[in-house]
């Protein structure tokens, strides 16, 4: 797949999701053959105002390129600066647009998902922004706002004319938000209708389901989002499936270790952005509570989940989280919690 001049040959990319694709996850999904990752949306007018949060927001590093930036607003001249501010300050390859997180608080400014309802606003926006910087401009929509509104045709049409070099589809509307169907036939109608890069997302779980997609809908790559959760792995399962070979899993050994890596990294990410000294006394129990939905995940592969749901919110500690991942993985669960083992990490594997 090619984005402008950026050629990506691998065949899956990570979806940007707010709160899971950090520094952190993008990095060990680029281990495991990932070929583009992007940041969390940032806010346009946040980011202009150089708000603290939005700044780790864009936080990137050489290791991942090639890397987008998503940005989300509804305000073509704010889109606009904040892209060429991006293109100044950020080492990046990209810039996307966000036009199909379905979050009340974003869609009920008119931003995100609401963008969807106007592809004459849509194709000024990615004009906006793509007359603003030299980095190819990409965006990310919906099937449509519902059901009956399905329009994702339209506004694929709209990016193209607009000077956009690449679409992702998540192939459900709004109103679905993560659940129900996803529309492969939608899927290769837009991938008919437009000339630029198709990307498909939605629904992808496994190395099965990410091939089924681009075999059934001719889409140039596939864009995983929950299915990367606590399964860095499965970019690599993808290509490993795609070249015709048997994905290989991740032993229990393995997926100790990666989800030590990441937790780890998690903790030195917050410790470094903490600026006060109360800040840096709690950026242990924050790292941990910011990683509670992807260490769920990295259990529910290894079979203890019930158990480790349960302990989750009373896991402050990045030992405690460690020990009770462990013990969930391992199915020892009758290890008393209290009693923190580190988890041994195989010869040559390094912490972070």
């Amino acid at each position: 797949m090619q984005i402008g001049s950026l050629v990506i040959p691998e065949v899956a990319v990570l979806a940007p999701m707010a709160g899971f694709t950090d520094l952190n996850f993008r990095l060990l999904c680029k281990e495991q053959g990932c070929g583009l990752v992007y940041t969390e949306l940032v806010s346009a007018s946040c980011l202009l105002r150089e708000v603290r949060r939005s700044l780790r927001l864009v936080e990137t590093d050489p290791r991942e390129r090639p890397v987008g930036v998503q940005l989300y607003g509804a305000d073509t001249d704010q889109l606009a600066e904040a892209a060429r501010w991006v293109e100044e300050h950020v080492p990046c390859d990209l810039i996307d647009l966000n036009m199909g997180c379905p979050v009340a608080r974003i869609v009920s400014r008119g931003e995100g998902a609401a963008l969807m309802r106007e592809p004459a606003l849509v194709e000024r926006l990615v004009r906006a922004v793509s007359d603003a910087v030299t980095l190819p401009v990409s965006a990310k929509i919906r099937a449509g706002w519902t059901d009956s509104e399905i329009n994702a045709v339209e506004v694929s049409r709209a990016i193209e004319a607009g000077g956009g070099q690449a679409v992702a589809i998540h192939a459900r509307t709004r109103a679905q938000r993560h659940e129900g169907s996803v529309d492969f036939s939608l899927l290769a109608e837009i991938k008919k209708s437009v000339k630029i890069p198709v990307l498909g997302n939605g629904g992808i779980r496994d190395a099965e389901g990410a091939l089924r997609m681009r075999n059934e809908t001719g889409v140039d790559a596939v864009m995983v989002a929950r299915g990367a959760l606590g399964n860095p792995w499965i970019f690599r399962h993808i290509d490993e499936a795609w070249h015709g070979r048997v994905p290989r899993m991740p032993s229990q050994q393995e997926r100790l270790e990666m989800l030590e890596r990441h937790l780890r990294g998690c903790h030195n990410s917050s410790a470094q952005w903490a600026q006060k000294e109360r800040e840096r006394a709690s950026a242990e129990g924050r790292a941990v509570a910011s990683m509670r939905g992807h260490l769920l995940q990295y259990v529910s592969a290894g079979g203890g989940a019930r158990e480790f749901r349960r302990q989750l919110n009373d896991l402050h500690t990045v030992d405690d989280a460690l020990y009770a991942a462990r013990a969930a993985i391992l199915n020892d669960l009758d290890d008393p919690l209290h009693s923190v083992r580190p988890i041994p990490l195989s010869p040559g594997a390094t912490r972070q």
